[in-house]
């Protein structure tokens, strides 16, 4: 039997960290070429019937606060996984909630200034010291490397290049987003996706809200197939070299893929 919404509020996010930190390199797994949904196509997600705009294209956008360099105003996602984010949708809407699209597709520009610019400009604005080797791993523990000059690996692609990542929240249908505890895109330990499951949430409504919403968000999303980055309680994948990672398939079904050409 299906549990109900309600019930899937109060079922705990199982602890995603060991698997993932332990796992092969999710760059450097294989992907088959030979698999059906290797060549699905893609759609804009707002003509497919779903909801969202474009963070970093479109101000207000904390903490940036000014449009990417290279971001675009559309939502392209792969047609298997518009297809899986509407179930989820049937699934929300007698409670009156829909999933919010904050990032679909990804530009390598974009990935590129995020991970060779923007973030290292900011660790190194909190330690100066931060240098070297120290400083791109820290780097990539919140942004994924993008490609040299602009040319992607076709073995070994960002996820949000592949078409199949997606970053999301719930909100109510049309209105105004669920609480999650911290804003799209924080980069401190509160947007892990446990977080509010690791500790005693006493008497803090907030917290209390901010955990049931997230249980409801990663509930609806796995029933669909879709796999979550334990430190993004926002980042869902389906068929990339993550999700490969994550569900033991044998090999991802997406590569890159660029709507733009």
């Amino acid at each position: 039997m299906q549990h109900t919404l309600d019930q899937l509020r109060n079922i705990p996010v199982p602890d995603l960290r060991g698997a993932m930190q332990s796992g092969p390199n999710p760059r450097a797994y294989p992907i088959d070429r030979t698999s059906p949904f290797y060549t699905d196509g893609w759609v804009e997600a707002r003509a497919a019937g779903l909801s969202g705009i474009n963070f970093y294209h479109t101000r207000p956008n904390p903490p940036y606060n000014m449009q990417i360099s290279g971001a675009i105003e559309q939502l392209f996602i792969r047609q298997e996984v518009a297809k899986r984010l509407l179930a989820v949708n049937q699934r929300l809407a007698p409670a009156g909630l829909e999933l919010w699209l904050y990032d679909a597709w990804r530009p390598i520009a974009v990935q590129n200034y995020f991970h060779d610019e923007w973030m290292p400009r900011w660790l190194q604005s909190l330690d100066p010291g931060l240098q070297g080797d120290a400083l791109w791993v820290e780097v990539e523990k919140y942004w994924s490397r993008g490609a040299p000059g602009g040319v992607v690996d076709p073995a070994s692609p960002p996820p949000h290049n592949t078409g199949g990542a997606v970053d999301l929240t719930l909100r109510h249908i049309g209105g105004a987003p669920l609480w999650m505890g911290t804003i799209f895109d924080d980069l401190s330990d509160r947007a892990n996706t446990t977080h509010y499951e690791q500790r005693e949430l006493g008497r803090s409504f907030s917290d209390i809200e901010a955990r049931a919403n997230r249980r409801l968000l990663y509930h609806v999303m796995t029933e669909q197939g879709f796999t979550n980055i334990w430190t993004e309680w926002w980042h869902f994948s389906w068929g990339d070299q993550r999700w490969a990672v994550n569900t033991g398939a044998p090999a991802a079904h997406y590569g890159p893929m660029n709507p733009c050409e």
